[in-house]
């Protein structure tokens, strides 16, 4: 039994709420009583002494009320209550139950997850922690009652991963502690990380029990466990290996669905073998290829792909010069009737896909060049601005860079990896990898929120960033092509030079797919807070991606199609631990642990207010009070 000094409260403020006292002894005080008549022959002798015993006659009543001291008590009651009261309670570590449970993608074959979630609330203990075994482990509850405990494995969800099974019970032991429990329910096909027995070994002989739970049993399984992307002659052709895990031979049928575009083809595959398939000719948007006969594992029968518009039409060069560095790369890069070459910005746009500023002025630019650039970058252009004052003509609002001035050396550094970035030369520093570039001048700034930033300065000013807006893009790169005394870099004079023009346009033009197409597990950083929607229509607000489902994620105007593709996933015929012939290697360490435990007494407070009220009841009755 707690002492009072035992007690302590979540929500403190709230016993400011015992001042209502105040008004129920002053509304008693104040109630009517009897008249004491002044008889004139003894107000001499008595009226000194009825005034010295009012105050004490009045306390006295009071007390003899029982009506007033219940509605004291319920006031004092429901103030405590409001404060949310709790008392903390030894509890012994050999209570705590930590259930691990396998959500990997494997476990979605046969109903080994549900089984296992079925299994899992049978094994339930006072208190429970429940750890969802993936690629990392997720603490899903810490520390609850067996009713929140059942209510928390049946929302497990399925994911698309493997699952770390050995680091899971590395996490747990340190939940349940020494004398505790940790029982892991999993199909055991197969782990990433480190082997589980071996972890299992190491809690043991910590005091902490480890108990291993089979679920499922080998099944039949034919999937997808590879795809790639490769660009042929302008044309997209989709390359996927499919594998028949089965022990008889086996023929699939693709249902190929572009938009309202629908195709089909078969392929036979022998037992235990992979068979190569190719799509041919995809076109830009999304693509499903799904098998058919696949087996009892879904998720792997379906490869989503995502193909992002690219920028279509000719190349437009806005520069004051006459000849560059850039317009001899890109004679070398694109048709002669693909690029074009002016000293001022057209007022028409349309014809074009990407317009590059070089060097650029009040003259060239116009009057108005930040609304010519918005209508034609939220059409679906491309606008590529390289370093130049000029561009404190446009603003930060279309760039993605606020310029605030002028800046002299710098180095360069990559902050993420782009297809853009991977001819840039590189120092070979491991702990602190740095652009092998000098940078004599620089425009100094800064990026907008919703910037990704590719590479930038020691000052921390954008180098290479870009920003989606409508439906196009808009890049800053902050290496113009400005040769001789007056270069900014010696970025123009080196070889890699025209391959970063080559790089860049492949991206922007969309044969660069490599960022829309991932593999599950990706974990994708973006450059501020964005609305996720999942495959699986639910939504999140986040400024990164942990990539656990198999589909389509949407962010804002961006799409991106993840897939499992692991052939050990996906074999599920196979079962690498027999959790049967598991022997236990359990070393008894009785002891108590102290942990914080909160035991909310509110509830009791509660009903003994409810028990007042109805002696109040019924004392009013008795008096005849009640009408």
């Amino acid at each position: 039994m707690a002492a009072i000094s035992d007690i302590l409260f979540s929500s403190p403020l709230a016993l400011l709420a015992l001042a209502s006292i105040i008004p129920l002894i002053i509304l008693y005080l104040l109630r009517p009583r009897t008249i004491d008549l002044d008889i004139p022959s003894l107000l001499f002798f008595l009226k000194r002494e009825v005034q010295r015993n009012k105050l004490s006659l009045l306390l006295r009543k009071l007390i003899r009320d029982p009506l007033f001291l219940i509605q004291l008590l319920v006031l004092i009651l429901l103030s405590l209550a409001a404060a949310a009261p709790y008392i903390m309670e030894e509890k012994v570590s050999g209570q705590h139950t930590v259930i691990v449970i396998d959500n990997s993608a494997s476990m979605q074959a046969g109903g080994r997850l549900d089984e296992a979630k079925a299994m899992a609330v049978e094994r339930l203990s006072a208190v429970n922690s429940v750890v969802w075994a993936q690629n990392v482990p997720v603490l899903a509850l810490k520390e609850g009652d067996k009713t929140r405990a059942k209510e928390v494995i049946a929302l497990t969800p399925q994911r698309a991963i493997s699952a770390d099974i050995a680091a899971a019970i590395t996490y747990s032991q340190r939940l349940a502690g020494s004398g505790g429990t940790v029982i892991v329910f999993s199909d055991f096909a197969t782990w990433s990380g480190n082997d589980p027995l071996v972890e299992k070994g190491l809690a043991e002989y910590n005091g902490v029990r480890v108990e291993f739970v089979q679920v499922g049993g080998k099944s039949n399984n034919i999937g997808i466990v590879n795809g790639w992307l490769e660009v042929k002659d302008g044309a997209y052709n989709l390359n996927l290996a499919v594998k028949n895990f089965n022990d008889r031979k086996a023929t699939v049928s693709l249902d190929i669905r572009t938009g309202n575009e629908k195709r089909g083809g078969t392929l036979s595959i022998p037992a235990g073998s992979t068979r190569a398939y190719i799509v041919p000719n995809l076109k830009t948007g999304i693509t499903e290829i799904t098998i058919t006969g696949g087996g009892e594992l879904n998720i792997d029968d379906t490869a989503y792909v995502y193909i992002p518009v690219g920028a279509e039409g000719r190349v437009l060069l806005v520069d004051t010069r006459e000849q560059t560095a850039t317009m001899t790369a890109l004679e070398l890069l694109l048709p002669a009737g693909d690029v074009e070459y002016s000293s001022s910005l057209p007022q028409d746009l349309s014809g074009y896909g990407i317009v590059i500023l070089g060097m650029v002025d009040n003259n060239s630019l116009g009057p108005d060049p930040a609304a010519i650039l918005t209508g034609f970058v939220d059409s679906g252009g491309v606008v590529i601005a390289t370093a130049s004052p000029g561009l404190t003509l446009i603003g930060g609002s279309l760039l993605p860079i606020n310029i605030t001035g002028m800046s002299n050396e710098t180095d360069l550094k990559v902050v993420r990896e782009n297809p853009v970035t991977a001819g840039i030369p590189m120092k070979d520093q491991e702990d602190d990898p740095k652009v092998d570039l000098e940078v004599v001048r620089h425009i100094r700034g800064s990026a907008p929120e919703d910037a990704t930033i590719l590479m930038e300065a020691s000052d921390d000013s954008p180098i290479l960033s870009y920003r989606r807006q409508g439906e196009g893009t808009v890049v800053y790169l902050g290496l113009n092509d400005v040769t001789g005394d007056d270069a900014w870099s010696g970025f123009a004079a080196m070889p890699q030079f025209p391959i970063f023009w080559k790089q860049m346009l492949n991206w922007l033009g969309g044969t660069d797919s490599s960022e829309h197409n991932i593999r599950t597990g990706t974990v994708i950083r973006m450059p501020s807070t964005q609305t996720i929607t999942y495959p699986d229509g639910s939504t999140l607000t986040s400024s990164s991606l942990w990539v656990d489902q198999a589909g389509l994620y949407h962010i804002g105007p961006q799409v991106i199609a993840a897939n499992l593709y692991d052939a050990r996933e996906s074999d599920v015929n196979e079962i690498s631990l027999d959790a049967s012939s598991v022997t236990s290697r359990y070393i008894e360490r009785p002891e108590v642990v102290r942990v914080d435990v909160k035991k909310d007494i509110t509830p009791y407070l509660i009903w003994v207010v409810l028990g007042l009220i109805i002696l109040e009841l019924i004392i009013i009755k008795r008096r005849r009070e009640l009408s």
